[in-house]
């Protein structure tokens, strides 16, 4: 079938099976893209012209309808993608997330350097949380954060809490060896399960080798789960 462009007039052939209203064409020669529809048809006004002696190119009317089902093509892609998304669980929004935690409190924060024989200086943050809620709670997570003089974010660190190091450890151990303590799942479940109303939980967050630029730091409770009291 013969479509015409109702932008600059050129025509096309458009295969048969793609000739429904509302498929999204395109012309190959001013590029304009136009939905389908029976009066663009047309009934060719001329004889085509007859093939050149060079056979290796593709005739005109060839390219056009091959332009029109890779349009048509990467279209049904584009729709396919995009109600393949829409069917995704969202993120919590925020207001949900500070809901979680709304009740959690920090205290004995504090904020100091130790000299690591083996990898120089680390800058600690260390204290509890302290859980308010009427119900236990479970799997605390803060999230510590160090500025420079301008307030500009440094580095930014997430830590479940739960364990501790001590000072000779944070003086002897390797990178390694102190953050596999610090996520270590025995003591996380031990400390961080079950936390009642008034107890409270320990937490540390370790940055090696800090910036020399380091002026201020940050912590934040960021997540927390509803303990699972159905056993009791």
């Amino acid at each position: 079938m013969e479509i015409q462009c109702p932008n600059c007039a050129s025509r096309f052939n458009l295969p048969e099976d793609l000739a429904r209203d509302g498929v999204k064409l395109r012309c190959s020669v001013c590029k304009t893209v136009f939905p389908y529809s029976a009066s663009a048809a047309t009934m060719p006004e001329q004889p085509p012209e007859p093939a050149k002696k060079d056979a290796g190119k593709t005739k005109p009317g060839r390219k056009a309808a091959l332009a029109v089902l890779l349009l048509a093509l990467c279209l049904a892609g584009g729709l396919s993608g995009y109600f393949w998304y829409s069917r995704q669980t969202p993120a919590p929004p925020p207001e949900d997330a500070a809901q979680k935690v709304a009740r959690l409190t920090m205290r004995n924060v504090r904020q100091y350097f130790v000299d690591n024989e083996k990898i120089g200086k680390v800058m600690v943050i260390e204290g509890k949380v302290v859980n308010e809620f009427a119900q236990p709670k479970s799997l605390i997570a803060v999230e510590a954060a160090i500025y420079d003089k301008d307030k500009k974010t440094l580095s930014v660190k997430k830590q479940m809490a739960g364990t501790q190091l001590s000072l000779f450890q944070l003086q002897v151990l390797s990178e390694k060896e102190m953050e596999s303590f610090l996520n270590n799942k025995i003591e996380i479940l031990s400390n961080n399960i079950n936390v009642p109303q008034g107890g409270e939980v320990p937490f540390m967050v370790l940055f090696y080798a800090p910036p020399s630029g380091v002026a201020e730091f940050g912590v934040r409770i960021v997540d927390a789960q509803d303990a699972d009291t159905s056993g009791k």
